[in-house]
């Protein structure tokens, strides 16, 4: 009965692809369980995008580095250090992302992150669940990348905070909620070089508590693109005590 209504539902009131524009199935199921180059994604149907759009996903593969899990653009060869990672160690223990930043994946985030679309965690949130599962699943304990008070008063919620929520319980482990925190105001990254960047979050977080000490730590956040934050974040912990830092964006800049 409740897919005759939503039928109908959709047949009066067709829905909107949030990509294109286009309407999307009415009443049918949209297969999402696959990306553009055909890689199973185990993708959940959700309204948001057309059959098309839904697609237009990008998941990150080998050969990448096993540090910090940039994908090397020639394709060829095993997973190994970059060069970046062999000069300076980033601080964390590994970093991965579920996807690549374009396509539908980056219209999505700037939905959820920008147009405050809550609703987008539902088609973001099992990216990141796939992600914990696939790259981190001895981790112990999860963490969000947090915001300042005064841009959270602003923005309504922690976009990274829904997300961990989605990985932690893929993992079956807890959430922390408070004990990583941003104690400095800043800047947006997005309005930033890579330089300004590292100066821009240094000394932003701090550690509350001991509940992180011994024990392996999944930090999240939505994308990683210098990985200014999360290397400042990856910072504090190891130096709370935390056995090993993992980070899991959903989308990685390549």
């Amino acid at each position: 009965m409740a897919d005759l209504l939503n039928f109908f539902i959709d047949l009066l009131y067709p829905r909107r692809c949030r990509s294109c524009g286009r309407s999307t199935a009415c009443g049918r199921p949209v297969d999402r369980s696959r990306a553009a180059d055909g890689t199973d994604l185990r993708g959940r149907p959700t309204d948001f995008f057309c059959d098309k759009c839904a697609g237009d996903i990008y998941p990150i593969k080998s050969p990448l580095c096993t540090v910090c899990g940039v994908p090397f653009p020639d394709g060829s060869g095993d997973d190994h250090p970059c060069f970046e990672c062999l000069s300076q160690s980033p601080g964390y223990t590994a970093a991965r992302a579920a996807v690549e930043y374009k396509g539908t994946v980056r219209e999505a985030i700037h939905l959820y992150k920008y147009g405050r679309l809550r609703a987008m965690r539902k088609f973001l949130g099992p990216l990141a669940a796939r992600g914990a599962e696939a790259f981190f699943p001895d981790a112990e304990i999860a963490a969000a990348v947090p915001l300042h008070r005064r841009r959270l008063a602003r923005r309504g919620f922690n976009q990274s905070l829904f997300l961990a929520e989605y990985a932690a319980l893929s993992l079956d482990i807890p959430l922390d909620l408070d004990g990583l925190s941003r104690i400095r105001y800043t800047r947006p990254q997005v309005e930033l070089s890579s330089a300004e960047r590292e100066e821009n979050v240094k000394g932003a977080f701090a550690v509350e508590g001991d509940e992180f000490a011994g024990r392996r730590v999944l930090l999240v956040d939505d994308v990683y693109t210098t990985g200014a934050t999360v290397r400042e974040c990856a910072k504090v912990l190891k130096e709370s005590g935390a056995e090993a830092v993992y980070v899991l964006t959903v989308a990685r800049a390549v």
